[in-house]
C-alpha cells in the first residue's frame, strides 16, 4: 500500500520532550519495513527517509497547527491525492477534513488526547485506550472525575464511534541489559502537576524510599510554566536526602539516558493525576524489565496489572502499600512489553484498520 502519515507540527521527530511524536515516527518505519511505499508529512529534521516537510512552530504561537497543516496540504496535495491511505496524527486535522472534502475517503484519525473538539464530524477516528474511548464518545475531557478539573478546558462533542489502537515503542531500543536493579525508585516525566511530581515527592518522604525524579532541567526548559514546576519540586524536596534529582541531557543522548535510568530503577513511580490517554513511560518502563506502581486514572489500569505492577488508588497511604507489597518478575514485565506494545504490533493493529477502508468500511 501507499500510506501517508502525519505527525503534529509542533517539532522534528524525534526531539527529547515530545516522546509521544516518536510513536508516529516507529508507525512509519515499521510500516516501511513490513514492505509498503510510506511518505511522512513532518517539520524538517525529522529523521525519515521519504519526508515531505511540514512547517514547524517549536511549541510557540504563531504559527497555528491550522496555518501549518494547511500550508502542508497545498503544498504536498498531488501526493496526497494519490496516496491508499492517509493517517493523521495532526493536532487540528486539517489535512484529512481538506481530503474529505474533496473526496479522499480512505483516511484515517488519532486522536492523541482528549476528547474531539473540532466543528466538524471525525470520519474513521482511532484513539489510544478503551478508556480514552470511553470518554471520546461522551465528549468528556481527560481531567473529568480528576483532582484537577480546572485544566480541563472546554469539553468536546460526542461522537457515534471510534476504534481502539494501542500505541507502541521500539523495545528493541528499550530493553534491558540484565534484570539487576539499584536501591532507587523513578519518577519521569514532565514537570507539570497533572504528571503527579507533588505525590511521588509524599511518598518518599512518607517511606524513606530513595526516589531519583528524572526531568528537564530548569535553565533548559522551553516554558516558563515548566521552569517554575521544576522549580516548585526542588523545593518540595529540599531537605530529604532521600530524594535525588536527575537532569536529563539534550539530543542526542537524551533518550538513552532515559533507558538507563529505567533499566536500575526497581520499579517506576507512575503517579499521573488526570486520564492519561495512553501513557508511553509505563511502556518503555515495562519493556526495559521494571515495573510500574500508578494510580487508577485513565489507561493505567488498562496497561497495568499485577504481573507487571500495581494499581492504587489516588491516596499516598495506597502507594505505600504498593510499594510495600510489589512481587513481580523483571522478565514477565519485559516479555508483557514486547508481546503487548512492540511498534510492529502497533503497524499490525493499524494495518487491520487501512484494510477495513480499503475493503469499503468506514465508521
Amino acid at each position: 500500500m501507499k500510506i501517508t502519515i502525519i505527525a503534529t507540527h509542533s517539532f522534528p521527530i524525534p526531539y527529547k520532550t515530545h516522546t509521544g511524536d516518536t510513536v508516529i515516527l516507529d508507525l512509519a518505519k515499521s510500516l516501511q519495513e513490513a514492505g509498503h511505499e510510506v511518505n511522512l508529512i513532518a517539520p524538517e529534521k525529522t529523521e525519515f527517509n521519504n519526508l515531505f516537510v511540514m512547517p514547524a512552530s517549536y511549541g510557540k504561537f504563531p504559527p497555528s497547527s491550522e496555518e501549518c497543516e494547511e500550508k502542508a496540504f497545498q503544498t504536498h496535495k498531488d501526493m496526497l491525492m494519490d496516496q491508499d491511505i492517509v493517517h493523521d496524527f495532526s493536532n487540528s486535522k486539517i489535512i484529512t477534513a481538506n481530503l474529505n472534502n474533496i473526496g479522499h475517503v480512505n483516511t484515517l484519525c488519532t486522536l492523541l488526547g482528549g476528547p474531539w473538539k473540532h466543528n466538524y464530524y471525525p470520519r474513521n477516528l482511532c484513539v489510544w485506550s478503551k478508556a480514552h474511548r470511553s470518554r471520546v464518545l461522551r465528549g468528556a475531557t481527560d481531567y473529568e472525575g480528576t483532582p484537577t478539573p480546572n485544566l480541563a478546558g472546554h469539553p468536546g462533542r460526542p461522537i457515534q464511534e471510534c476504534h481502539v489502537v494501542y500505541g507502541g515503542i521500539d523495545t528493541d531500543f528499550y530493553c534491558p541489559t540484565d534484570y539487576s536493579k539499584n536501591d532507587y525508585y523513578l519518577w519521569m516525566n514532565r514537570w507539570h502537576p497533572v504528571k503527579g511530581f507533588t505525590q511521588a515527592i509524599e511518598i518518599a518522604k512518607k517511606t524513606g524510599i530513595k526516589l531519583v525524579l528524572a526531568g528537564e532541567h530548569p535553565d533548559n526548559e522551553l516554558f516558563d510554566y515548566q521552569r517554575n514546576q521544576a522549580l516548585l519540586a526542588i523545593e518540595q524536596a529540599k531537605g530529604h536526602s532521600n530524594i535525588t534529582f536527575q537532569w536529563l541531557p539534550k539530543d542526542p543522548d537524551h533518550h538513552t539516558a532515559k533507558r538507563e535510568l529505567y533499566r536500575q530503577a526497581k520499579a517506576l513511580l507512575y503517579t499521573v493525576q488526570f486520564h492519561e490517554p495512553f501513557g508511553l513511560s509505563q511502556i518503555e518502563s515495562l519493556a526495559c524489565g521494571t515495573p510500574v506502581i500508578g494510580t487508577n486514572y485513565g489507561s493505567v489500569p488498562e496497561l497495568i496489572n499485577r504481573s507487571v505492577g500495581a494499581i492504587c488508588d489516588n491516596s499516598i497511604d495506597d502507594f505505600v502499600e504498593g510499594i510495600k507489597n510489589l512481587k513481580v518478575s523483571f522478565g514477565q514485565c519485559r516479555q508483557y512489553a514486547v508481546q503487548k506494545f512492540d511498534k510492529h504490533q502497533m503497524a499490525k493493529s493499524y494495518l487491520n484498520e487501512y484494510r477495513l477502508l480499503n475493503n469499503g468500511k468506514s465508521w
